[in-house]
């Protein structure tokens, strides 16, 4: 194994999350817990409860407001305050020790405050399982494998740093890409090309496509955003085909659960979508070809692959694939398009969110520029396989 790698997994033996938390309990290290935009007081309470169970000395909770924190003091013991009292820790007048860490609650809305804690040395953690770090180490020949395969050093830093984020729960253990989100150079459509973008949602991504001159191909399972989609693509004069389809390993009806944006294949959902494999889609709409494939599905983008395995060994499609629902896609993605063509090539990004008209509304856009914050919003999502 490369140096950086085994380093990475050295690293790993003393900073996960687990081990970090035993050394957070020994030294009682002053930690805190934040509630964002969304704040159930009850729901609250347990999550403060689980923290201190652990032992953790667990100094306040923080929110976003004082109506909040009213709310809030009524069930707890410990302070609640807001984030603008953040700046006057340290001060003689000011009862709480300062915060070293603070725990956020995996509410995708709260990692817009990441920076605003680091401006005052706060480290930011998330919850980690035990059990990631030993399915790291039980597959760590095929994460290696894949890592190797990786073009370019950059990949490869991102690669090391997805695994260590996920297992450590400090995102900023993360490294983000500057470039926006599907566009990293040489991997997104050019002009005349047939484009599949799996996993529309609101069309923005089949737009930027079809703005470079593709002809696309857009798939979205769930008639809510379907109809969405198609709201801003008719309302845009260009070469977009949407279909109100899931993409799958086979053509067919599947159930799956409303999450908006987040809204994924499960077969004990309560809602049904028609699903095709996009071998059968190609041959019955008789495309020449396929030259790239975005796949967004939320956790089925394995699935689709072998759906489409005929496609991509036949034509070797430029992809940009979404490798971060599920802890195996690190490993299992590349592993499977490598057994279809030997010859493709990989990177590998990692992006911040962009919230510019997207997840958040315009109040709470309204709340992070007060506090001078950015719309893109650092995260564990948003990881990309890159393949041509």
């Amino acid at each position: 194994m490369s140096a950086e790698f085994i380093k990475m997994i050295s690293e790993l033996h003393e900073e996960r999350f687990n081990i970090h938390l035993e050394e957070m309990v020994k030294n009682q290290t002053p930690c805190g817990i934040f509630f964002g935009f969304i704040m159930v007081p009850s729901n609250a309470v347990k999550n403060i409860q689980s923290l201190t169970k652990t032992g953790l000395n667990v100094t306040c909770a923080i929110v976003l407001a004082d109506v909040q924190a009213n709310a809030l003091r009524n069930f707890v013991d410990i302070p609640v305050i807001t984030l603008e009292d953040l700046p006057r820790f340290g001060e003689e007048s000011f009862s709480i020790v300062k915060l070293q860490e603070v725990f956020l609650t995996f509410k995708f809305s709260d990692f817009a405050f990441t920076p605003y804690f680091e401006q005052y040395g706060i480290e930011i953690l998330t919850v980690s399982d035990s059990e990631n770090f030993s399915s790291v180490m039980k597959h760590l020949s095929e994460l290696y494998s894949v890592y190797e395969m990786l073009g370019s050093d950059e990949s490869k830093k991102v690669f090391r740093a997805a695994i260590k984020g996920r297992l450590t729960g400090k995102i900023s253990d993360y490294r983000f890409a500057p470039e926006a989100q599907y566009f990293l150079n040489g991997f997104y459509p050019k002009a005349g090309d047939i484009a599949i973008d799996g996993g529309a949602y609101d069309g923005g991504t089949a737009v930027e496509f079809s703005k470079l001159g593709a002809k696309v191909f857009a798939f979205e399972m769930d008639a809510t955003n379907y109809k969405n989609c198609a709201t801003r693509i008719n309302k845009f004069n260009g070469d977009i085909t949407l279909e109100n389809l899931g993409l799958s390993d086979k053509a067919g009806k599947e159930k799956y659960f409303y999450f908006g944006t987040g809204s994924r294949k499960n077969s004990n959902g309560a809602l049904t979508a028609d699903f095709v494999d996009l071998d059968t889609y190609v041959a019955q709409k008789n495309l020449p070809r396929v030259d790239y494939i975005k796949l967004d599905i939320e956790g089925s983008e394995l699935d689709m692959l072998h759906g489409a395995a005929k496609t991509i060994t036949d034509f070797k499609p430029k992809m940009a694939v979404s490798a971060y629902h599920k802890p195996e896609d690190l490993w299992t993605l590349a592993t499977y398009i490598k057994s279809l063509r030997t010859d493709y090539e990989f990177e590998f990004r990692h992006y911040k969110v962009d919230c510019t008209n997207y997840t958040m509304d315009d109040d709470e856009r309204s709340v992070l520029r007060y506090l001078g914050l950015s719309y893109f919003v650092p995260s564990p999502y948003e990881m990309i396989l890159y393949c041509k």
